[in-house]
């Protein structure tokens, strides 16, 4: 069992998401604009997904690489791990992200099955509540675990100098 005096803060959890989501994002906002730029609506799509790629590979490489942490998390001195405290392999790490997107899937399938239409539609502002349940568990759980990390069985910790492999 994890300490609870190791676990990551969750103030310090929220400043390395923002700063993540920033760093990926800029990157991702300046490949869709060269996509963009052609005009060609399939050259849209590439570059939508692209840039989906991308922020699925940042996450998942970070996170499963010897420093265990994206760089917003290596920022704010925290690292995701298993239940041993161990480092994730790549495959728990895609769960873990795979895991973020679910609540929205749910909220997606939902709305469709409901309304019969999905995203583009007069529930829009629905959608904006996936991030409230996909992390609002950090705030009530003991282990101040995410639904992705309860999926995934991750915890985020603060970092040390004793990295276990």
């Amino acid at each position: 069992m994890i300490e609870e005096a190791r676990l990551g803060d969750i103030w310090k959890r929220c400043a390395a998401y923002i700063f993540d989501i920033l760093l990926v994002n800029l990157f991702v906002f300046v490949i869709l604009i060269a996509f963009t730029v052609t005009n060609s609506p399939l050259d849209e799509i590439y570059g939508i997904a692209f840039a989906n790629l991308a922020i699925f590979a940042y996450f998942v490489y970070f996170e499963s690489s010897q420093a265990q942490a994206t760089p917003g998390k290596k920022w704010m001195n925290l690292k995701v791990v298993d239940f041993e405290e161990k480092r994730i392999s790549f495959l728990r790490a895609f769960f873990r992200y795979f895991a973020r997107g679910m609540p929205g899937l749910v909220l997606v399938v939902a709305d469709v099955a409901v309304s019969g239409t999905g995203i583009i539609n007069q529930h829009l502002g629905w959608y904006f509540l996936i991030p409230v349940v996909t992390y609002a568990p950090v705030l009530f759980m003991d282990m101040r675990q995410g639904v992705h990390d309860v999926m995934a069985g991750t915890v985020v910790v603060k970092g040390s100098t004793e990295d276990k492999e």
